[in-house]
């Protein structure tokens, strides 16, 4: 046996590691409640009157970020199903040639993409199975369809179509009420929202059907120019290996804008406020994330 100061020593170092270990990742995220789930996204997007409209723009210049060139259009809706569960739905359309307009993969010639999702979620607020669809400007097979399944805790993902050639099968563990959501779908709400909280999510990539777990946290707050006035707004950071996600989410859960970096490809979607339909594609002038920051 070790020497009695010895085993004190190690007993007062693990003691010590211990209480930091409680500090730094425990009882912050008991201390802020609960991270969003699936659950309280669903319901709380359940309740918009009709979809939510989106502009996909891109930022070609880093150093002017309010200068934003259109290149498609999205629409999301969630609602209620008689049965008590959730049904989010989503299509995305863009141009991919407008998209790499300025970038080494830029071709003459554009192709209209369509990506379609639809989500179930049970009334307890589990996933239970989810789809995606990618549709060229043809009206022949898919070119892209990924697909989820929850069963006894865990989510089985494949991918079909030309996809399938990639042999792409994939299984994990699935939490209960935790969001898995796709790359190019923005999320209606993230509600409940508080400086310093920390969570995962499943990441679902549309034009691969390959999964990654985000590091979610909320940053700070700030405020954004959005449709003409400053929002206050939080702002959170999504993690999944090299790629960071950014969102800006008004305090009442409500996302306005998420900004998507993509392989030479700096690509914003914004929020339309109701009534206001996409604008076609064309270069336009959006708001600049402002820098001030807000008492947290």
């Amino acid at each position: 046996m070790p020497p009695r100061l010895v085993s004190v020593a190690i007993l007062v170092y693990w003691s010590i590691a211990a209480f930091f270990l409680l500090k730094w990742e425990v009882l912050p995220e008991l201390s802020l409640g609960y991270p969003p789930d699936l659950r309280s996204i669903a319901s709380a997007a359940g309740g918009e009157s009709g979809p939510v409209s989106w502009s996909i723009d891109v930022i070609d210049d880093p150093q002017h970020p309010e200068i934003r060139r259109n290149v498609g259009q999205a629409t999301t809706e969630s609602k209620r199903l008689p049965t008590g569960g959730y049904e989010l739905t989503s299509k995305v359309a863009f141009d991919a040639g407008e998209l790499l307009k300025r970038t080494p993969l830029a071709s003459s010639q554009g192709v209209r993409l369509t990506i379609d999702g639809d989500y179930r979620v049970d009334p307890r607020g589990d996933l239970k199975w989810f789809t995606m669809k990618v549709k060229g400007p043809g009206a022949g097979d898919d070119l892209f369809r990924v697909e989820g399944k929850v069963q006894d805790g865990r989510m089985d993902v494949k991918a079909k179509g030309i996809a399938s050639v990639l042999g792409l099968q994939r299984s994990f563990p699935y939490q209960s009420r935790s969001v898995v959501y796709d790359a190019l779908r923005p999320l209606d709400r993230l509600p409940g929202l508080q400086v310093g909280q920390r969570w995962d999510m499943q990441v679902v990539n549309p034009l691969s059907g390959a999964v990654e777990t985000a590091r979610v946290e909320v940053m700070r707050r700030t405020f954004i120019d959005w449709n003409g006035e400053a929002v206050s707004a939080f702002e959170v950071e999504q993690r999944a290996g090299p790629i960071v996600t950014m969102t800006w989410v008004r305090v009442d859960g409500a996302i306005l804008r998420q900004q998507v970096p993509l392989p030479f490809v700096n690509m914003m979607l914004e929020r339309l406020p109701p009534g206001d339909p996409p604008r076609p594609p064309a270069e336009v002038e959006r708001g600049r994330s402002g820098n001030g920051e807000e008492g947290s």
